[in-house]
């Protein structure tokens, strides 16, 4: 049988099973006599290919809602008034039933049917959460089905960028008790003695626990990154599961402060998880304003920070803004604060990707006039030590950082107005600079009792526009501050736009004449060739 045959064939066999499935559900609708025709739909929504198992779930969705209506699946907390209908307790199995095929689904390959399943399931949400709080008379929300629902989904490494954006899109980001129990759960899933295996969890572990925790860290952070609400409101009035409004105390689903308290524990639970190199970059650079400023109590961050920030490397450099925000807003005392910062500048600040995001903050941390000028000419002297073995957009960045400094705090002028050589060998170098660049203690590296000798280099840069640049320390200091916004960003290509882009002033001069003729007197091949 040809492939083409063979494809005719099995979408004639999908389209009749479609149909009988319809048949199915009609017959169900029509009768309670047929309620058994549940079973043949079951059975294909578990073994059915991918057509047939979109059909056939949504069929039952719509056949166990109507369930739901009529009273037929109402679950009481009086387990005697329950065994009394025996039709109640069969369609109860069966539901279980599809909900355990639900939550398969939720790992099935095809995105399609993961978001199709999870769709059904947080209808079942609604239906249970409708159902407890008529029979409780207070609100109930059905915490033990969504947990099972997020635990599923954020634990699985099936999860597809579908089914985590229509979880954000669709439901955390428009309901407020559905993104205020998802938080609660988070925290919940990432607690280290949190049991899986009772929060509705269905068959034997498959994976290990360090596959579950690396998927767990990449769905959970991806999932927390698309909740574009943050808890700010006053008071929270849109939920999925509404049947009886809850009460406005404090501890309630629509109180802010639970709100608040739910978040600030779902972050710092998540924080506590082994990040990825990716993750914990991508979690420094929100910090500031994603995270910090909805925290119930933001010093619970302290460790978090001052852990990143004693790592070294890029990790410290991205540490900073959280931790300058704990310092500045929320009183902070962080130790050595300054020898830390001095120790950031390494050979390889000028050429990291953040490097401009580092002085945006390293401009705020120097801007006090009560810091010691011992302090100030270190940091003045460590980046123009730094500069001359930079590239140029590190070097078109220093200038500007040295030259702010040294109008901000007079003291440190000494440092360009020392004569090089001025130990009186006459020479100009590293040789007699009594600056002490291995010296991690800024207090004990001598950069006051040295000179800038290497802005004098800088002023014979291969680059002239760097080598221009630099000529501002041989003026009189009267130019304002420079604005370093214009420094920051550039980079190989933008000094090359610009270069090509500036037209000259004169032709350039040439070595050789250019030619008047196309064979000129003298030429060897002129004596072969007679025009």
């Amino acid at each position: 049988m040809s492939s083409k045959r063979k494809h005719s064939s099995t979408k004639e066999e999908s389209k009749a099973v479609v149909e009988r499935i319809i048949q199915l559900e009609n017959n169900i609708v029509s009768s309670q006599q047929n309620l058994n025709d549940i079973v043949d739909i079951l059975d294909i929504a578990k073994s059915g290919n991918v057509e047939t198992i979109f059909v056939a779930t949504n069929s039952l969705g719509r056949i166990f809602a109507g369930l739901w209506k009529q009273g037929l699946l109402k679950r009481s907390k009086d387990e005697k008034a329950v065994a009394t209908s025996t039709v109640s307790e069969w369609l109860r199995s069966n539901y279980n039933e599809y909900m355990g095929v639900l939550k398969t689904q939720l790992k099935h390959p095809e995105a399609a049917i993961q978001v199709a399943a999870l769709k059904l399931l947080m209808q079942a949400v609604v239906h249970e959460g409708e159902n407890m709080s008529k029979s409780t008379g207070t609100y109930e929300f059905p915490n033990s089905l969504y947990l099972g629902i997020l635990e599923l989904i954020l634990d699985g490494s099936e999860a597809s960028d579908h089914l985590l954006r229509t979880l954000a899109d669709s439901y955390l980001n428009l309901y407020d008790d559905l993104r205020y129990f998802f938080y609660r759960d988070v925290a919940k899933i990432a607690s280290p003695d949190f049991d899986p295996f009772k929060s509705g969890r269905s068959g034997a572990r498959t994976k290990s626990l360090v596959e579950e925790a690396e998927s767990f860290v990449r769905n959970t952070f991806a999932v927390m990154g698309m909740v574009k609400v943050v808890p700010t409101a006053k008071e929270y009035t849109a939920f999925w599961v509404s049947a009886i409004p809850p009460a406005g105390d404090e501890n309630s689903v629509s109180s802010a402060a639970a709100h608040r308290k739910a978040f600030s524990e779902a972050w710092i639970a998540f924080l506590r998880q082994p990040l990825t190199a990716e993750i914990y970059k991508q979690v420094l650079l929100s910090m500031h304003r994603r995270i910090i400023p909805h925290m119930v109590d933001a010093t619970g961050l302290m460790d978090f920070l001052s852990t990143a920030y004693d790592a070294g490397g890029s990790i410290s450099l991205l540490a900073l803004n959280g931790l300058f925000t704990l310092i500045d807003q929320y009183n902070l005392n962080y130790p050595q604060f300054y020898e830390k910062l001095y120790a950031l500048f390494d050979r390889n600040l000028l050429h990291v990707k953040y490097r401009a995001r580092f002085f945006r903050l390293f401009e705020l941390f120097m801007g006090s006039s009560h810091l010691p000028a011992y302090l100030v000419a270190a940091f003045i002297k460590r980046i123009a030590r730094l500069s001359i073995s930079a590239t140029p957009a590190g070097a078109v960045t220093a200038i500007p950082v040295i030259y702010n400094l040294l109008k901000a705090h007079p003291s440190c002028m000494v440092l360009i107005h020392r004569v090089p050589g001025f130990e009186g060998d006459g020479s100009v170098g590293a040789e007699s600079d009594p600056y002490l660049a291995d010296e991690a203690d800024p207090a004990k590296c001598n950069a006051l009792s040295s000179s800038l000798w290497e802005l004098e280099t800088l002023q014979h840069h291969y680059y002239p526009n760097i080598a221009t640049l630099a000529n501002i320390f041989s003026e009189p200091f009267h130019k304002p501050k420079f604005q370093l916004e214009d420094f920051l960003d550039h980079t190989y290509a933008t000094f090359f736009e610009g270069d090509t882009a500036r037209l000259p002033k004169k032709a350039p001069a040439l070595a050789a004449q250019p030619p008047t003729a196309l064979l000129r007197t003298g030429d060897a091949i002129s004596d072969f060739l007679v025009l």
